[in-house]
């Protein structure tokens, strides 16, 4: 009976803080859409379907990527995933 009556002050009159579990911090972006539209106008923007049309037509003439990068004004990546979505690699190689 004392271990409990002990062990109840204890709980009761513990200085011991409970704190909160702290929420993840989010993480700064290290770039800005804003500050990547500078060099590549299209990035981030929807395809529109006369961009598919005009993409699958260079990517059949044998353009590279750097070159389609520059004619859209995307990056790399955006070339390379269109492509993938659009399957043009399966069609016409």
């Amino acid at each position: 009976m004392e271990t409990l009556i002990s062990w109840i002050k204890t709980k009761l009159f513990s200085k011991k803080k409970y704190s909160t579990p702290k929420q993840p911090k989010k993480k700064k972006k290290t770039y800005s859409i804003e500050e990547i539209r500078k060099t590549q106008s299209q990035a981030y923007m929807p395809w529109s379907k006369a961009e598919d049309e005009k993409l699958e037509l260079l990517f059949c003439e044998g353009k590279k990527i750097k070159e389609l990068a520059l004619i859209f004004e995307r990056k790399e990546g955006a070339i390379e995933s269109r492509i993938k979505k659009l399957e043009l690699k399966e069609k016409y190689q």
